[in-house]
This record gives C-alpha cells, structure tokens and sequence, in this order.
C-alpha cells in the first residue's frame, strides 16, 4: 500500500491546503478546502471539525476533516475528503482512508461507528467506501447519501 501520512492544518500549511482542487467534473462532490476549514471555525451543530492534509513524503496530496461532537466520541465522521486532481488514482485516498479507520480505532475505544456522506453519482469515491466496509444507511443529507463503517 502506498505510505501517506497525515498533519494537522495549522498557520504554517493552510495556503497549501486550500490550493487543493479536485477535477472539475468533482467539484460537486465535495467541499473545498476553504469551506472545510470555514467549518473547523463555525463548528455546525455543535460538531467539532479537525482539519488534517494527507502527505505523501513532503507533498501534501489531499484534505479531511476528523468530524465529532465533544466529550466521548461513540460516533465520528469523515468529512471533506478529497485528494488533489494531480495526485489521484495514485492509491492516496485508500491509504488515506485506511489510516484514517485504524487511527480512530486506536485512538478512541468508545467509537464504534465512523460516518461519511458521499454524492450520488460520486461512483468512484462509493465502490472505494464500499471496498473498505463502508455501506448506505438509506439516510441522507444535503442531497448526499450517509455510508457507516462498524468498527467495534
């Protein structure tokens, strides 16, 4: 599997981060970087939204947002999740995902759910979430379909 690691968005890598674009046939399927960052600040509904970029060596190569509601962490999402349009098909998503459940799971034994909207017609983004154990709830929001992975 392709190696990636992840860093917090901070003042020293947000310019870099929201230069991220998807291709122009995607932009519907996910948020900006601005927008997701926007959320980290607001904070909709209560939820916390921790900004992370994906690197591949010293190349940031996408975003996600670790999406929770304070105190004990049953259920957490991932959100804004999209690998720059130069770096795709490159296995950085996977990578990017894997780490992203292993990392939940090691670091918060109260989760036992990980949640994630996707775009109806996003079909590569779904057959990847279905790959790795994600399924559709038969809920929605925002026009998109929510997927859970069970983890515990």
């Amino acid at each position: 599997m392709v190696k990636i690691n992840t860093r917090p968005v901070t003042a020293a890598n947000w310019r870099e981060a929201i230069a991220l674009e998807v291709h122009p046939h995607q932009r519907d399927f996910t948020p900006t970087v601005a927008i997701s960052l926007a959320k980290a600040y607001v904070q909709p509904d209560g939820a916390v939204y921790d900004p992370f970029a994906i690197y591949a060596g010293s190349t940031m190569v996408g975003f996600y947002s670790f999406i929770y509601y304070p105190g004990e962490i049953k259920y957490c999402a991932i959100g804004g999740f999209l690998i720059d349009q130069a770096h795709q098909g490159k296995g950085y998503g996977r990578a990017a995902l894997v780490d992203f459940v292993q990392g939940v799971q090691g670091k918060y034994a109260a989760c036992t759910d990980i949640f994630l909207t996707i775009h109806p017609q996003n079909e590569i983004a779904a057959r990847l979430y279905h790959s790795l154990g994600f399924v559709k709830t038969g809920d929605g929001i925002d026009g998109e379909e929510i997927m859970r992975l069970v983890i515990r």
